[in-house]
C-alpha cells in the first residue's frame, strides 16, 4: 500500500501550496509523489471524489500522494469516507494536516469549531496567511491549540517562502488527538491486570470518536458550521 497525506481545511490557495511542499520536500529522495484533487480535478493530475456518503479514490500506482479534502465541504464526512474507503484502493492514510486560514478565521469566529474539529484529527495544524491577523489575536490562538492539542505539531507559515522543514511532519509518531486510525487493543486499552479485575461485564467495542457519533435520528451529535455557507456570507 502506498502513503497518503490528507489536507484539511476551507478552500484556499494555501493548501495547494503546502501540498505542492509536502509533495516535493517531505518524502526521501527517489519517492515519487502526487497530489490528488477533489473531482472533477484541474487537469494536472489525478481527482478523487465523494460519491454518497464514500469517496471514491484512484488506485494506488506506487507513488505517494498528497489528498486535498474539498474545503467547501463537511470535513468529518470526508474523513468518515476517507478512514473507510482509502484502504480498498490501495492506500494507508500515514498523516493529516489542517490548513488555518488565520484571515478567514479572524473574519468569521464562528469558525473556530469548524477548525478545532479538523485540528482533532490532524498530526500537524498549518497556521497560513498570518500578515492578514493581528498578532495578539494569533498568540492567543496558538496557545488554545497548544492547550487543546497535545502533541499536534503546529507550523507557522512565514511571511515569504514555502512550508519550514516539511519532512517534519512525516517524521516520529502520529501525534492527532483521535485514535480511530490507531492499531490499538481494546483489553491494553483498560489498563487491568489479575488484582484490578471488573466486577461488572465490559465492552470491548471501542468508542466511537466524537466527531463521527450520530443520535437516533442520524444526525451528528456534535454540531460543526456549514463551511459552504460561512465562505459564501465572507465573500459578501
Amino acid at each position: 500500500m502506498s502513503e497518503l497525506c490528507l489536507i484539511l481545511g476551507a478552500a484556499c490557495a494555501a493548501r495547494r501550496e503546502v501540498a505542492e511542499d509536502l509533495a516535493r520536500f517531505a518524502w526521501p529522495d527517489g519517492v515519487a509523489t502526487e497530489i490528488l484533487v477533489p473531482g472533477p480535478g484541474d487537469g494536472e493530475g489525478r481527482s478523487w471524489s465523494m460519491e454518497g456518503a464514500g469517496a471514491r479514490l484512484p488506485r494506488d500506482e506506487g507513488k505517494a500522494a498528497i489528498l486535498l479534502s474539498d474545503g467547501r465541504r463537511s470535513q468529518v464526512d470526508q474523513l468518515e469516507a476517507l478512514f473507510r474507503d482509502a484502504p480498498a484502493a490501495g492506500w494507508t492514510i500515514r498523516r493529516i494536516v489542517t490548513v488555518v486560514d488565520l484571515p478567514l478565521l479572524h473574519r468569521r469566529p464562528a469558525l473556530a469549531p469548524w477548525f478545532r474539529a479538523c485540528a482533532h484529527f490532524s498530526d500537524a495544524v498549518v497556521l497560513a496567511d498570518r500578515h492578514g491577523v493581528p498578532n495578539a489575536w494569533l498568540s492567543e490562538l496558538q496557545r488554545g491549540y497548544a492547550d487543546e492539542l497535545g502533541p499536534c505539531l503546529q507550523v507557522l507559515l512565514p511571511k515569504s517562502g514555502g512550508l519550514p522543514r516539511p519532512a517534519e511532519i512525516l517524521e516520529g509518531d502520529a501525534r492527532r488527538m483521535s485514535l480511530v486510525l490507531d492499531d490499538l487493543d481494546a483489553v491494553d486499552e483498560m489498563e487491568f491486570d489479575e488484582d484490578n479485575l471488573p466486577d461488572e461485564p465490559f465492552d470491548l467495542v471501542r468508542p466511537t470518536d466524537p466527531y463521527f457519533e450520530r443520535d437516533t435520528t442520524g444526525r451528528r451529535v456534535i454540531h460543526l458550521p456549514d463551511i459552504a455557507g460561512e465562505l459564501a456570507a465572507d465573500a459578501r
